[in-house]
């Protein structure tokens, strides 16, 4: 059983998705402290012009929860569905996505984490990704750091936990082989594809992805070891 853990994106980049098109259960971290200035409520898209924030707004404390973090304001929506309309209009595969992002960014959400879950659920539907996904806040999982992804592992009976390599600093890796738990380490490598925009840029959403090439490229991305 592979198992992979990371915090609630808004959008995030093709990477993320790819650890979780490599595991057999993906945990969103949805019940730990919101974190300012990171990707939780941002990602950034391109023009011809470079690469660009879409920014959600958010209300609330310093210390909320991530599942709790509400959003300030309904203008954002219109802002970014224009955002990306006129940035990705006549790029190859706009037309196959914008009737849902229309959509979504015409309903009434309130919180960011169901913002971030109704994008990703809809880009693992589309990817044919069939990863289970489970909700940190639904398990009532326990401790900080190396102790709360040990609990996470042993209580969904994991063999092997996908990391990225930042958690190299933090993860007790004696503990989890005393475990039985193995720990793989995945580099984040964003893949290089064409844009329609002309020199590529690096490490943006995968809607640019999305947008530009076609399915398959995608998934060969997402599935290769």
């Amino acid at each position: 059983m592979i198992v992979s853990i990371h915090q609630s994106q808004y959008l995030p980049w093709p990477a993320f998705f790819r650890k979780i098109a490599q595991s057999d259960i993906f945990v969103v971290m949805d019940d730990v402290q919101y974190q300012k200035n990171g990707v939780q409520n941002r990602n950034k898209v391109r023009n011809k012009s470079g690469d660009f924030w879409l920014t959600i707004p958010v209300s609330g404390n310093v210390d909320d929860m991530i599942k709790d973090k509400k959003i300030a304001d309904k203008k954002w929506k219109k802002k970014h569905f224009q955002s990306l309309s006129q940035a990705y209009a006549k790029a190859p595969y706009w037309s196959d996505y914008s009737d849902f992002f229309q959509e979504l960014y015409q309903s009434d959400i309130f919180l960011l984490h169901e913002v971030n879950n109704a994008f990703m659920t809809y880009i693992l539907e589309q990817l044919d990704i069939k990863t289970k996904m489970v909700l940190m806040s639904d398990l009532k999982f326990q401790g900080e750091k190396s102790a709360l992804v040990m609990d996470i592992c042993s209580t969904l009976g994991t063999t092997t936990y996908l990391s990225g390599n930042g958690s190299k600093a933090y993860l007790n890796e004696d503990e989890f082989l005393a475990s039985g738990i193995k720990i793989e380490y995945m580099e984040s490598i964003n893949p290089v594809y064409t844009q329609i925009h002309g020199e590529f840029i690096p490490n943006l959403s995968i809607l640019d992805m999305l947008f530009n090439v076609d399915k398959k490229t995608i998934k060969d991305y997402l599935n290769k070891s």
